[in-house]
C-alpha cells in the first residue's frame, strides 16, 4: 500500500532524521532529482521513512571517497534490483547476448586462473574481486588473492567465512560476509577491471543430487560493460559488510561504464592461458 503524500513529513524532517540541512537536500534534489519524495495535492514535497534511509544509504558510500553522483547511482542501482545480490542474475537481464555454458569445476577453475594469472602478469592497479561461496573455498586460493591484491587498486571477496578464516573487511584483499539468504553464497565470480583490460567469470552452482559433480550455469567475457556491472555488485555487497574501497578502485565504476574494450590479444592471450590449464603439454 503507497503512502499517501499527506502522510509524509517535510524536507525539515528530513534534514533532522539525516544530519543535513534543508538547503543540501534541495539542492542535491534540483542536480539529481534525489531525493524524489511525493508531491502533496498543495505542490510541497513530501518524504517517508524509506526516504530517510535513502539518504543514509548515500552518505554511507559516500564515505569511500566517491562522488556525489556515484552515491547515488549506487544506491538507485540497489533499489532497482530489489535488494537482490546476484552477479549472475544482473549479467543475464543486462547482456542477455553474452553466450551461457554448463560447465565443471575443472574448467571453472581454469578460467578464473587464467583471468588472475592475466591481472598478476600486468600488474596494472586492476580491482580484483571474487566470490567463493564458503571461506574454506577461498583459504585454498588465499595464496593466489594475497599477491592479486599486492599490486592491485583494490582486491576484495565475498563468502560465507567462518571461525577458521574470519571475514575482515579491512583485511587485503577484505574478506566480506555474505548475508545468509545471499545468493551469492551459490556464485562463482572472478572480476578484473582496469583501465585498458576487463574480464569476468560468473557461474551459479546448478542443484544436483548428493554424490553428483558440480556443474554451474556459467558466462566468461571480456566484455568491459559486463564486467563493470558484475563489479558494481560485489562492490555494494563489499561496502554493505563494511569495507571501504578506496576512489582509485571506485573510479573504475563511474558512469558512464566506457572505457577501451579489451584488445583482442588480450583477450586471446587470457583464454589461451585457460586452454594450457586445461590441457597442460605433457
Amino acid at each position: 500500500m503507497q503512502t499517501a503524500p499527506q502522510d509524509g513529513f517535510s524536507i525539515g524532517v528530513l534534514a533532522a532524521r539525516t544530519g543535513l540541512t534543508p538547503a543540501v537536500l534541495r539542492t542535491w534534489e534540483n542536480r539529481f532529482g534525489f531525493p524524489a519524495g511525493v508531491r502533496s495535492p498543495t505542490g510541497h514535497r513530501r518524504f517517508t521513512d524509506a526516504d530517510v534511509d535513502l539518504v543514509k544509504q548515500v552518505l554511507e558510500v559516500r564515505t569511500s571517497g566517491v562522488g556525489l553522483q556515484v552515491a547515488i547511482d549506487t544506491v538507485r542501482r540497489r533499489q532497482d534490483q530489489g535488494g537482490v545480490e546476484s552477479v549472475h542474475a544482473v549479467l543475464s537481464r543486462e547482456f542477455p547476448h553474452l553466450v551461457v555454458h554448463r560447465l565443471g569445476r575443472r574448467a571453472l577453475i581454469a578460467a578464473s586462473h587464467a583471468v588472475e594469472d592475466e591481472a598478476l602478469a600486468r600488474a596494472d592497479g586492476a580491482l580484483v574481486l571474487g566470490t567463493f561461496q564458503e571461506g574454506h573455498k577461498y583459504a585454498r586460493s588465499r595464496h593466489r588473492w594475497d599477491e592479486l591484491a599486492r599490486t592491485a587498486s583494490w582486491a576484495a571477496v565475498v563468502a560465507d567465512f567462518d571461525e577458521a578464516l574470519p571475514a575482515d573487511p579491512g583485511a587485503t584483499p577484505a574478506r566480506c560476509q555474505l548475508p545468509e539468504r545471499s545468493p551469492l553464497r551459490r556464485e562463482w565470480t572472478v572480476v578484473t577491471l582496469s583501465a585498458a583490460r576487463a574480464a569476468v567469470v560468473s557461474a551459479w552452482e546448478v542443484p544436483a543430487a548428493p554424490g553428483r559433480a558440480p556443474v554451474y550455469e556459467s558466462v566468461i567475457s571480456t566484455h568491459r560493460p559486463a564486467a563493470v556491472a558484475a563489479a558494481r555488485v560485489l562492490v555494494d555487497v563489499a561496502r554493505s559488510a563494511g569495507a571501504a574501497p578506496p576512489l582509485s578502485a571506485v573510479g573504475l565504476l563511474d558512469e558512464p561504464a566506457v572505457g577501451p574494450a579489451t584488445p583482442a590479444v588480450d583477450a586471446d592471450r587470457m583464454w589461451l592461458r585457460a586452454l594450457a590449464r586445461l590441457d597442460p603439454p605433457t
